[in-house]
């Protein structure tokens, strides 16, 4: 009887735990997005792709990553078949709210930021906001991971094809945020993709998310893999 209560006390005390990482996790996601990414239209992951539906059909990009979140995890739940399933479930909605709920609407102000850079180094604005962004959300993306949950994006699609396909993380990540960012530049740059004034422009834009796409699963992986006693 007093085993089973010292377990009860370890596993509240882990959950907790759990709970507080998916929160720092996603709020340091949150920050990436809306004062490096998304306000400058650097679209990766789910989170982009709500950008890009909230430009064209002017629905609100917390809605929108809302509803194709909660479908990639009642996708994952179907396919996920380890004895942990229902920690993995709540862990991952947790995530949900904080992050799409709370967390991005919070910072919703920082979509504002600019990145202070002297005149002769503006043309270095993108990529730079890129890299930072990048790092951070790997970083947010990488903590929430590590608690054994994930913010229903990108990350839990990653997890699912390592474990069902054998299929590295950042492989699928790279492969479905360079998807993404050809929509977002369809939708950003569109027509003006070939046009002589816009081809600057355009070219720091390919380079800016490009760097991105490079750098967040590099992030990721190395979270993922850092080991604690």
């Amino acid at each position: 009887m007093k085993q089973g209560r010292i377990r009860l006390k370890i596993r509240r005390k882990d959950e907790l735990l759990s709970f507080i990482i998916i929160v720092i996790g996603s709020f340091i996601m949150a920050i990436a997005l809306n004062a490096f990414l998304l306000n400058n239209d650097l679209v990766v992951g789910v989170g982009g792709l709500s950008r890009i539906i909230q430009k064209r059909h002017g629905i609100p990009q917390n809605y929108v990553y809302w509803f194709l979140s909660t479908f990639i995890l009642l996708m994952g739940s179907l396919m996920k078949k380890e004895n942990n399933k229902d920690d993995f479930i709540f862990r991952s909605f947790t995530g949900i709210v904080c992050l799409a709920l709370v967390f991005l609407p919070l910072t919703d102000d920082l979509t504002k930021f600019r990145l202070p850079l002297p005149e002769q180094l503006n043309f270095l604005f993108m990529p730079i906001t890129s890299a930072i962004g990048a790092i951070l959300l790997g970083l947010g993306i990488g903590i929430v991971m590590k608690s054994g949950g994930s913010t229903c994006g990108v990350d839990l699609i990653s997890q699912l094809f390592e474990k069902e396909k054998s299929i590295k993380k950042s492989k699928t990540m790279r492969v479905f945020d360079l998807s993404v960012l050809v929509i977002g530049i369809i939708t950003f740059i569109g027509k003006d993709f070939l046009d002589a004034l816009m081809l600057e422009s355009t070219i720091v834009y390919i380079c800016s998310g490009l760097i991105l796409i490079y750098l967040l699963p590099k992030v990721v992986d190395f979270i993922d893999n850092l080991r604690f006693p």
